[in-house]
């Protein structure tokens, strides 16, 4: 099952993020309200992991004899590893760091953010990758023993509880932190510490095959009464801001799931205005891309500022993001593609 209109959404968290890390201070990004949202950019990535629970649950979920592992890892490992690979190569060649064995085996082998010392990568971005990967690891056995076994109430007491508590340990390791750089790439990029979002993704996707039916969940209300919840966090969040208020709170590791789990969940559901204007052929292509833009970001980037010299921070910006965009179509239709047909081919002569 496709769901058009939640691809386009991958498009923005990715631009966002992108944004986040190149584009603070560039007009419109440094208007208010705006500022305050790409000062959050992160939580794009946060973003990606719900969505991602959810994406494996409408694609499997109703596998009632449960899934293949082999066929599973293989396609996941197709999805992910040849954009990856490609993107660590070219990380390598343009910011030409100095290489040590151990780290670049872990950043190869999708395992650096379980080794805390092996952070930062030396593709940035990547280390949400090897979150992911544990994710795909755990996903056919909770499928297999737990979300087919058992009734969604009994999923969702056991997924929410989960969350609380993951929120309550966060909080109190933010707390207690000692300072140092391993200890802030645990708290931050460690898998397990983003297992909840995952999870929660799962929830989400297990209520959407519920819900399937809803016509009030069709509608365009849902979706404009979080809006303006979001809206009005934003401004929450600008007022905190400007008076100097620091907050011990991580957006980082899954409190948004509470803005997030329903997006996601209305958006799918959504027959209206939304959805008429999400599922544009050229969105969902700029959805689909949106794996390559996330991964290439760092590299391209690098490799822009090397080939254009361009003083203007708007112009840089807004070129460079074209630039972007196109290398990573480029990127999407002769290595991602072709790497999950080669994939397919295997298993089906397999």
């Amino acid at each position: 099952m496709r769901i058009e209109q939640l691809t386009f959404t991958r498009f923005l968290a990715a631009i966002l993020i992108v944004v986040f890390h190149f584009g603070n201070g560039v007009f419109p990004f440094n208007l208010p309200g705006l500022t305050t949202l790409i000062s959050f950019g992160y939580i794009g990535v946060s973003y990606f992991f719900v969505l991602s629970g959810f994406v494996m649950i409408v694609a499997y979920g109703r596998e009632q004899s449960g899934i293949s592992f082999k066929n599973y890892y293989l396609n996941r490992l197709a999805k992910i590893y040849p954009v990856y690979i490609t993107a660590l190569i070219l990380a390598l060649l343009v910011t030409k760091p100095q290489v040590e064995a151990t780290k670049l085996g872990s950043e190869t082998l999708l395992i650096q953010s379980f080794l805390p010392r092996f952070l930062p990568s030396y593709n940035l971005p990547d280390w949400s990758l090897s979150v992911e990967l544990l994710f795909y690891l755990l996903y056919p056995l909770l499928l297999n023993l737990f979300f087919l076994k058992n009734r969604i109430f009994k999923i969702g007491v056991f997924i929410v509880g989960f969350w609380m508590l993951s929120q309550i340990i966060n909080y109190l390791l933010g707390l207690h932190n000692n300072g140092t750089e391993i200890y802030h790439n645990f708290i931050y990029y460690h898998p397990f510490v983003h297992l909840n979002e995952f999870l929660a993704g799962n929830f989400t996707g297990l209520v959407f095959l519920r819900f399937l039916q809803s016509e009030y969940l069709r509608s365009d209300k849902p979706l404009l009464a979080l809006m303006l919840v979001f809206i009005l966090g934003i401004a929450w969040l600008r007022w905190m801001q400007l008076h100097g208020f620091d907050w011990a709170v991580n957006f980082h590791n899954g409190l948004l799931v509470l803005f997030f789990a329903p997006l996601i969940l209305f958006l799918s559901l959504n027959r209206g205005f939304f959805a008429k204007i999400f599922n544009h052929s050229l969105l969902v292509f700029l959805g689909e891309i949106s794996y390559c833009i996330y991964i290439l970001q760092l590299p391209l980037y690098t490799l822009f500022n090397n080939w254009f010299k361009l003083n203007n921070p708007l112009t840089a910006l807004y070129f460079y993001i074209v630039f972007l965009i196109a290398c990573s179509s480029i990127v999407y239709l002769y290595i991602e593609i072709p790497g999950k047909r080669l994939v397919r081919k295997y298993l089906k002569n397999a």
